[in-house]
């Protein structure tokens, strides 16, 4: 399976392979802060909607050249420069860069949302602007297994 993207204005496309290893809501400050320059309505929701994938089974397969880069808290974030959204970014420890998170906005994935696309965490809840009323755990950082404390708020 194959999943295809672009970003809001259409000069960045993307693909992947395989469905992501998760999908999660973020609510730190680097991802709202880029997220409220974007054009696209669906990234103004207070917090990002990120799919994990192993950066292999990622590729721009058009407009590669046109990606413009910031860093942020030790992130390496890659946006359209003309709609200004965000479409992946990568941590910049050499270690930590064997997975991308990829803006879920930007996927062409139709009406019926496969179910590997399903968000299963909030991480930086502690610094969130929007609460969410959903059951899904809600950690005050991130797991551990993304190098987080896997303190849950209360």
């Amino acid at each position: 399976m194959h999943y295809k993207g672009r970003c809001h204005c259409g000069s960045i496309q993307f693909e992947t392979k395989g469905d992501p290893l998760f999908t999660q809501y973020c609510h730190c400050s680097k991802c709202r802060t880029v997220a409220s320059d974007s054009e696209n309505p669906a990234d103004k929701m207070g917090y990002s909607f990120t799919a994990a994938y192993l950066t292999e089974n990622f590729k721009i397969t058009d407009g590669e050249d046109k990606l413009t880069s910031i860093v942020r808290n030790n992130a390496r974030l890659y946006l359209c420069p003309q709609c200004k959204v965000l479409i992946y970014g990568m941590s910049e420890d050499p270690g930590k860069q064997a997975g991308i998170g990829i803006n879920v906005n930007n996927f062409q994935l139709g009406e019926d949302t496969p179910a590997s696309f399903r968000p299963v965490r909030h991480i930086w809840y502690q610094d969130r602007i929007v609460d969410a009323n959903d059951e899904l755990p809600k950690f005050k950082d991130a797991p551990k297994e993304q190098f987080g404390t896997g303190e849950l708020c209360q």
